[in-house]
């Protein structure tokens, strides 16, 4: 390990200390403790008062991280700018910086506004991702050609599991800021009733322990998973027991403070709980995305070759059937279309829908991808196995049959209509049919395989979860659902298109006509921003029918000058280094962006 790695890790633990000093000072009322700011009572040193004295004490931790975080990017960039997986979070990092110092200021001048406070500890988490991230990225890659497709396996739940973990802390945060945290006591009941839906306090407090039993079983799916490549990664086994133990830690804190009445102190655990399982699986998609970069292009094709052929595979155990079905849906794309659906229905309700329709939508909406996801795989199982990026999935590795992928996608696609009609109502759940049936029939079986403007057409299908989830709220569909199906359906031809540049070779040996095979390269990235422009151009145009505000219209500009910043790089250099900058990055806008309309629609409870 380098010092350079050594610092890092340091800044980590720093910024990880910040945020359990700053939890404890939250839980015992203590952040007004100095009710002014950068002094503390008009004085340098605060007086000798409980309360003065924590505040004081976050604040001098503040300093230091901060300092040390200062040192790290410009370490970073004066020796290592060249590594653009230190450069990209480098970068980023000290605008985080400066908006968290100026968070904790207002913090303290308006005297803790909820939705501040809330930013306030997302920004933090964030910084601490980040800082994970670089000490592992800082290390030298590691060449794994033997054991590539056992370490495929992991991303299946390794890259859905850096998102939900994150959402929990996000949920979690909301639970505090709006006030709920006390509105359930006990466990599993609450307040004596198993599910006392339709008081807004306590449907935001269940939100939450729904979240945190979902995505808990996940992450420990993942850490086992970790666990079973522990001989190939060594990492992966201190990795994985980490990860494994925080979230029952984290699960047991929860449940001992809404059960029982335990010291103040004590009830920050739960946020630095929060902020470990974070960490921990930060470092464990870190891990892998390094172990994956030491294997190059030949690796990968060895790997393939050495694929058993479906009639020489064992019989499965129950554990990892489970997954290869899992793995027909592609639940890593799912994700993404949940955040979409669930952003339309807080901005429809301008507030928290009822838990239980929440719960019933995104439920079905997963169904209904999943259902989608493997008629796809259905489909195209005869040019999956000639791509080395599809050749390890269900069917063509061997591991389901054909004819049990299809009746898995009808049994999904019966219990997502049932589940959206009965529990949300029949509009949404015709809306999902409705799209599953263009992805599959429209998409997959026609425009796929006949034109290269296949996904300018197709990418329709991914632009129907806001319409499910408005209508689901308000049974109908409006303007602005309209809207955010406009701009899913805009952002996806770039999107799709950077992707396609990094794997075209694979596309060219399953002939598959996309843009780049039978327009050339330069004519995609000429279209790559022709349509980067028109995406930031309608983002901005909501404006105009006065749907949105000041807040949406700064993150939509700020947002898609970044946007169009990656397009034209990638003009401009035409390598695969900026394909995969702007491929990458459209996830985050995309994501960001409908997260800022909720922020612009939504007054906190």
């Amino acid at each position: 390990m380098t010092n350079y790695q050594r610092f890092i890790i340091a800044t980590a633990l720093a910024t990880y200390l910040l945020i359990v000093v700053g939890a404890v000072v939250r839980v015992t009322g203590s952040g007004l403790g100095c009710p002014d700011w950068p002094l503390c009572h008009g004085r340098l040193l605060p007086p000798l008062e409980m309360t003065a004295i924590l505040e004081y004490s976050h604040r001098t931790i503040a300093a230091l991280a901060s300092l040390l975080i200062l040192s790290v990017m410009a370490w970073t960039w004066l020796f290592k700018r060249e590594d653009r997986r230190l450069s990209l979070p480098a970068a980023i990092v000290p605008l985080l910086l400066i908006v968290q110092i100026g968070l904790g200021a207002i913090t303290v001048l308006l005297e803790l506004p909820p939705s501040i406070v809330l930013v306030h500890l997302v920004f933090a988490m964030t910084i601490l991702g980040l800082l994970v991230w670089m000490s592992v990225a800082a290390g030298p890659p590691v060449p794994v050609t033997d054991i590539l497709p056992a370490l495929r396996r992991f991303s299946r739940l390794g890259y859905p599991a850096l998102g939900l973990s994150f959402l929990l802390v996000v949920t979690g945060a909301y639970v505090r800021a709006s006030g709920a945290t006390w509105a359930c006591a006990g466990f599993p009941l609450c307040n004596g009733e198993l599910a006392p839906f339709g008081q807004p306090l306590v449907d935001t407090h269940l939100l939450h322990r729904l979240t945190a039993i979902l995505v808990g079983a996940h992450l420990l799916a993942t850490a086992a998973i970790a666990w079973q490549l522990r001989h190939a990664v060594p990492e992966f086994r201190s990795a994985s027991i980490a990860l494994a133990a925080s979230v029952v830690i984290q699960l047991l804190v929860g449940i001992a403070a809404v059960s029982m009445q335990v010291p103040t102190v004590l009830r920050g655990l739960h946020v630095a709980g929060a902020a470990a399982v974070w960490a921990m699986t930060v470092l464990l998609v870190a891990l892998y995305v390094t172990r994956m970069r030491g294997a190059g292009a030949a690796a990968e094709a060895v790997a393939v070759a050495k694929t058993e052929t479906p009639a020489e595979q064992p019989r499965l155990r129950m554990g990892a059937l489970a997954l290869a079905y899992l793995g027909l849906t592609k639940p890593s794309i799912i994700s993404l279309l949940l955040i979409t659906t669930l952003a339309a229905m807080l901005v429809a309700a301008q507030g928290m829908p009822p838990l239980l329709l929440v719960v019933a939508t995104l439920l079905g909406g997963a169904l209904s991808a999943g259902a989608a996801n493997t008629f796809n795989c259905y489909i195209d199982r005869d040019i999956d196995q000639l791509m080395g990026r599809t050749s390890l999935r269900p069917i063509p590795s061997g591991a389901i049959s054909p004819r049990h992928a299809l009746v898995f996608g009808v049994v999904l696609t019966v219990l997502s209509t049932a589940t959206l009609g009965f529990f949300a109502n029949w509009l949404a759940a015709t809306l999902a049919f409705i799209g599953l049936l263009y992805y599959v029939f429209v998409y997959t079986c026609w425009l796929k395989r006949s034109t290269p403007s296949n996904i300018v057409i197709g990418g329709a299908a991914g632009a129907v979860p806001p319409l499910v989830g408005w209508a689901a709220v308000t049974g109908e569909v409006g303007l602005l659902a309209v809207y955010l199906f406009a701009v899913i359906f805009f952002w996806t031809p770039p999107h799709f298109w950077a992707l396609a540049l990094l794997i075209r070779r694979e596309y060219e040996k399953a002939r598959i006509p996309m843009l780049p095979i039978v327009r050339g390269e330069a004519e995609t990235r000429q279209q790559i921003l022709i349509y980067s422009l028109w995406l930031v151009v309608f983002t901005l145009s909501v404006v105009i029918f006065q749907e949105v505000g000041v807040f949406y219209l700064t993150a939509a500009v700020l947002l898609g000058g970044l946007f169009i910043y990656h397009a034209t790089r990638l003009l401009r250099e035409a390598t695969l280094s900026a394909a995969r900058g702007l491929f990458r990055f459209s996830i985050v806008y995309l994501a960001l962006l409908f997260a800022a309309l909720v922020v612009d629609r939504w007054k906190f409870v």
